[in-house]
């Protein structure tokens, strides 16, 4: 009776510091992506954009959610985003809370079933860790991760109704498998851990429909989605198997001990494997192994197993490097569940679970720093993002519908260009459905100077702003002139509403840029003006007081822009 009374504090604390952790997690989550919106993969759903046969273009109806995105079946995140753009609009908070609440669900049925193989106390510690993976940083900050995470919830959540053992339970497990299925391909790989564990037991013709059915919608919709020409598997990557396995198991192991480097020398893209994480690996391995060979293995050890050899066997025929952050939190999970099935039926002891929370406690601050190493570039993006679309907002009564931000090598040159480019037009039609996503206006002369620069040349460039020669002015010397202006040392002057016609007044080239919100830069380069030349340089009005300037490295006499005689 006493044991039983001391299990059940040990709940209780554990559930009751679990919620802590939760909490703690989702609120550090939340505000570390605050600088966040719409950028890569986000934006093919925002602007409803299908790949098909390498053109990419605006899609609509049933096929634009049964497409595939870079060879994926995506149908519920498909939905789920568009019904928040519809009722809410494109208000990215919204969809990084429901990523994070993903993630917090993840790991709360995570504890739930690894509490099933050991004690609760033992569950939680690995639990904690997970909330606080940062190397895992793209899982954690970047909305889009909703597929993966959304389909790992979905698929532990099958796991827990199939140990029901029960019709009604078999139901619910399938269920859970076809939404996993129709979020990412996470979800065929649990479908093949389940039929792995049902192929091994008795009644296994009598309820192998729980993975065949998910499997099967799977199969059909992949055979139908050929037409599309996406797939990016290929067979002839098997021979990658043993390197993309073990640097998966590197990558894994050396982040769950806080032993990858981290720092801003390090590619925010990828973890790397180190000699560490490989020799951790390879222990992990061989007490699997020794403890298979034991016997008596529990069913649920079968089901991940297979479902992380199937899921790394999708990254491997992908070509993708093993050790990406965005594979991290899934292969995290599983192997914990791996590890908890692998211990049930041990006596943990108080030193062995201070042991293995000391661990977790060195372990957090590295994955912490990672989050923030990695979370930079996000970030940048973000900013880059919603600094171009907002100067297309600005531009929009008189931009070209063709022009592309990230195809103008004047924004590219100053550090602009979002990695799933726009034309104006499309990014227009989906801010007319669903809201914009670029800053407020008011916002752009309180960022930095490199956004500040970026805003100039993508506007600039939307504007289509150059210098056109022309005639002199009708009274140059009634025009205002600068002359101090060379070329160790240029000079600005702001404009007038319209533009300004600018005459060479020097005997060599003189460039000329133009600037709005960069002061301080060299502002954007819109070329050189002739020796005795005379150009125009018209710039549209719109909503916005402040005003343009140029500078010149010459001296030049600066006139109304209509002053041409």
């Amino acid at each position: 009776m006493i044991e039983s009374i001391r299990n059940a504090d040990e709940r209780r604390v554990a559930w009751f510091l679990l919620g802590i952790a939760m909490a703690i997690s989702a609120t550090w989550l939340m505000i570390a992506g605050k600088d966040m919106t719409f950028s890569g993969d986000d934006i093919f759903y925002y602007a409803r954009l299908v790949t098909d046969s390498g053109v990419t273009e605006q899609g609509g109806g049933l096929e634009y959610f049964l497409a595939p995105h870079n060879s994926h079946l995506q149908l519920l995140p498909k939905l789920m985003y568009r019904g928040i753009f519809l009722t809410i609009g494109a208000d990215y908070t919204v969809f990084r809370a429901i990523e994070a609440g993903a993630v917090l669900v993840s790991v709360l049925l995570f504890f739930v079933l690894a509490r099933r193989h050991v004690r609760p106390y033992a569950a939680l510690i690995p639990s904690v860790l997970l909330l606080f993976f940062g190397y895992g940083e793209q899982t954690f900050l970047w909305a889009f991760s909703i597929h993966t995470v959304g389909a790992l919830a979905f698929g532990l959540g099958a796991l827990l109704a199939l140990e029901r053992g029960d019709r009604r339970g078999d139901l619910l497990a399938c269920a859970l498998l076809v939404l996993s299925v129709v979020t990412v391909e996470l979800g065929v790989a649990f479908s093949i851990g389940v039929a792995i564990s049902v192929l091994l037991r008795g009644d296994r013709w009598r309820r192998i429909w729980i993975a065949a059915v998910p499997l099967g919608i799977w199969g059909l919709w992949w055979l139908w989605s050929q037409q599309y020409g996406q797939s990016e598997a290929d067979l002839i990557y098997v021979y990658l198997i043993p390197y993309s396995f073990t640097g998966l198991l590197s990558a894994l192991a050396g982040s769950i001990f806080g032993l990858n480097p981290t720092g801003p020398d390090v590619s925010p893209f990828l973890t790397q494997i180190t000699p560490w994480g490989a020799i951790l690996g390879a222990v992990g391995v061989f007490g699997l192994g020794y403890r298979i060979r034991r016997g008596s293995v529990p069913p649920g050890l079968w089901i991940v197993l297979g479902t992380l050899a199937a899921y790394w066997l999708t990254i491997t025929l992908a070509n993708r490097p093993p050790d990406s952050p965005r594979y991290l939190f899934v292969g995290a999970v599983a192997v914990f569940l791996i590890a908890a099935a692998a211990l049930r039926g041990t006596r943990l002891t108080a030193p062995m679970l201070i042991g293995a929370a000391c661990i977790v406690a060195f372990a957090i601050p590295p994955n912490i720093s990672k989050f923030y190493d990695s979370r930079i570039s996000s970030v940048v993006d973000a900013q880059n993002t919603r600094t171009e679309y907002a100067m297309l907002e600005l531009a929009r009564p008189n931009v070209d519908g063709d022009y592309f931000p990230a195809d103008d090598e004047r924004v590219g040159a100053v550090g602009g260009g979002v990695f799933v480019p726009l034309s104006a037009d499309t990014y227009y039609r989906a801010a007319d459905e669903f809201g914009p996503i670029g800053y407020p206006l008011s916002r752009i002369p309180e960022l930095d100077l490199t956004r500040r620069e970026i805003a100039d040349a993508t506007l600039a460039g939307a504007l289509g702003l150059g210098l056109e020669p022309s005639r002199p002015a009708a009274d140059p010397a009634a025009c205002p002139s600068s002359v101090d202006g060379r070329p160790d040392s240029s000079v600005f002057f702001y404009l007038d509403p319209g533009g300004v016609l600018l005459g060479s007044r020097a005997d060599y080239p003189i460039e000329v840029s133009v600037g709005r919100y960069g002061a301080g830069g060299s502002g954007v380069p819109l070329g050189t003006l002739p020796p005795g030349r005379w150009a125009a340089l018209e710039i549209p009005g719109d909503e916005v007081a402040q005003r343009w300037w140029v500078t010149v490295d010459g001296p030049v006499s600066a006139c109304p822009v209509d002053a041409a005689g």
